[in-house]
């Protein structure tokens, strides 16, 4: 007898879970257009928001279903009760209002009886509660219990986590994408990276990107606009759609909208929490420049591109083009180290240095200089000066130096030559072997 006792103490629990399963009474809470979110193993509501109670009974056989939801573990007196602590909700099949809100508070229904549905077996209430907790930072809660009762009889009891609302949304990732067009080309230019927006708190958002520009200017691949409470959105994919603009960095700022849809909240005398939340979107950083060439930006938006480094073997000879572009007249010399300069054309016209460059907005002035490099070094430089006003600028080009091409060639040609040789004369061997072994074999 005794174990018989201790065996229903410890399996009780199974037990009526197993008669519950049987009954077929399950609730099923989530948000509108949301999946059913856990906190310390029992289903969450959040405050101030719609949700859907659904309700699955094993039968049908009933006129009056009642939902009964109140803070803490045991139904406050009937003095007692106010909006913060009980609520209760009904259907009545026979009723051409089937759906009613059975305790009403400030003449105002905590029910939206036109989202209300029945199903076969499946009742589903379109409930909330107003929003009276505490005002916490964030992530305040309270634990709740669920009742639900046919024609008086309690079917389901469970305990429920109230959340109260909070917004809010982050960037994370990209801080600066970077598009690189040609100057005075239209074309279409991808992003160098992708960024993410998150939901941080407990209520779905509308999310909106504004960077002040047309779809004809900026383009987005498709991604979801509403975000779920705690998930994000990756929007990748991000395309330029360039005019013919002239050379420069042109940085782009925008912001992330986050806004609670209207339909989600409970229309109570007061909203409790913030309906929006921005913060700043990534820096579009839009580089018209020749590719692998450094771009320089002076006052009076006059610009000059060059090549960083470049590789040369001794003896060789090259041509190096520059790009300049702007309003305004700039004086341009140049220096060496390690190298000849042979010529200098500003446009077409071969010119002395210094010269000075009449450069305009609305075109690039292409400078192009000869050099050769003088012999095998680490290193040679090819030195920019450039004036602009009172103001001069020096930039640089380094040159690897390597070995003459030609000598480069005849090392391969010996080399080859080296290699026909030994080829040659293994086979002249084999020959001499063979050719001598059939000799003596005749005799």
């Amino acid at each position: 007898m005794v174990l018989f006792i201790v065996l229903i103490a410890v399996f009780s629990p199974f037990i009526s879970v197993f008669v519950t399963a049987q009954n077929g009474e399950t609730v099923k809470i989530h948000m509108l257009g949301e999946k059913t979110r856990i906190r310390f193993d029992n289903q969450v509501i959040v405050a101030g928001v719609w949700h859907y109670f659904n309700v699955t009974l094993d039968t049908q056989d009933f006129q009056e279903l009642n939902l009964k939801f109140y803070s803490g573990d045991s139904i406050p007196n009937e003095g007692d009760r106010d909006d913060t602590n009980y609520y209760e909700w009904q259907y009545n099949k026979n009723s051409e209002s089937p759906w009613i809100d059975i305790k009403k508070y400030d003449g105002r229904d905590y029910i939206n009886s036109t989202r209300c549905a029945k199903n076969a077996n499946n009742y589903s209430f379109c409930i909330g509660i107003k929003d009276t907790l505490p005002s916490q930072p964030t992530f305040y809660h309270e634990n709740w219990t669920l009742e639900a009762h046919k024609d008086g009889d309690k079917v389901h009891s469970e305990k429920v986590v109230v959340e109260k609302p909070y917004v809010g949304i982050a960037k994370t990732h990209g801080d600066i994408i970077i598009f690189n067009i040609d100057p005075f080309t239209k074309m279409d230019a991808l992003g160098n990276d992708y960024f993410r927006i998150e939901n941080t708190r407990n209520i779905p958002l509308i999310i909106t990107i504004d960077y002040g520009l047309s779809k004809d200017t900026l383009e987005f691949l498709d991604y979801d606009t509403k975000i779920s409470p705690y998930n994000n959105i990756v929007v990748d994919g991000i395309t330029i759609h360039s005019e013919a603009w002239p050379p420069g960095k042109r940085d782009v700022e925008g912001t992330i909208s986050g806004e609670v849809p209207s339909s989600y909240i409970i229309p109570v005398a007061t909203v409790t929490f913030g309906t929006s939340f921005g913060v700043d979107a990534p820096i579009l950083r839009i580089v018209a420049a020749h590719g692998n060439y450094e771009l320089e930006e002076f006052p009076g938006n006059i610009t000059f591109q060059y090549q960083k480094t470049l590789e040369m073997g001794e003896g060789e000879i090259k041509n190096i083009t520059t790009y300049v572009s702007g309003n305004g007249d700039i004086k341009f010399d140049l220096r060496s180290e390690n190298l000849s300069i042979l010529k200098v054309f500003s446009e077409d016209n071969e010119v002395n240095t210094p010269f000075v460059i009449f450069s305009t907005n609305t075109s690039e002035h292409v400078v192009i200089i000869r050099i050769k490099a003088i012999r095998e070094t680490n290193t040679a430089y090819l030195h920019y000066i450039v004036e602009i006003g009172e103001e001069i600028y020096e930039y640089d080009t380094l040159i690897a130096v390597g070995p003459p091409q030609s000598s480069q060639e005849a090392v391969i040609t010996l080399d080859f030559l080296l290699i026909i040789a030994i080829v040659v004369i293994i086979c002249l061997v084999i020959g001499y072997m063979i050719h001598t072994h059939l000799k003596y074999r005749r005799r």
